[in-house]
């Protein structure tokens, strides 16, 4: 028996032994969330008009010019001046006048009269507003620019010469 005992107490002893070379077991990682920073907008504060605009009284042009305010010329520098020109101012460099003549009207009276004066149309240009126009002219190694412009519902007409 006692050689029974003697191979269970080495038996044991043998497995204790070889337990403890045995590497203890890990626990088995499990998934843990981790919150990731979002750039998420703060909120806005939404403006609202409570005012509701007014409709313009007028036709609003592409642009307002300052308006003569005199008495017109029958001519300026040789170039003749609309008959019923309402107004108009001008010095050494350009001559300005308003009417109530429609554009085409002015340009008939121009492209007529510069012409029997020995100049020639070069070019008309049309603008981005209806009815305004830029017509030139050459004379004696000169430039002559006629401009109509509408405002409101007279047309200022600018005269320059270069």
């Amino acid at each position: 028996m006692s050689k029974i005992l003697s191979l269970i107490i080495i038996g044991s002893l043998g497995i204790t032994a070889c337990s403890a070379l045995i590497p203890a077991a890990t626990p088995t990682p499990t998934t843990t969330a981790t919150p990731i920073p979002t750039n998420t907008p703060l909120p806005s504060a939404t403006v609202t008009s409570t005012k509701t605009p007014e409709p313009p009284t007028e036709t609003p042009t592409a642009f307002s010019l300052p308006l003569p305010s005199g008495t017109p010329a029958k001519e300026w520098k040789g170039i003749p001046i609309m008959p019923g020109a309402i107004s108009g101012s001008g010095d050494d460099k350009g001559y300005s006048f308003t009417t109530h003549a429609s554009s085409e009207e002015i340009q008939k009276f121009y492209n007529d009269e510069l012409k029997k004066s020995g100049a020639t149309l070069v070019g008309v240009g049309k603008g981005t507003e209806k009815n305004t126009v830029l017509m030139v002219f050459s004379k004696d190694n000169l430039v002559i620019g006629v401009s109509i412009i509408p405002q409101g519902d007279i047309m200022l007409v600018l005269i320059v010469e270069g």
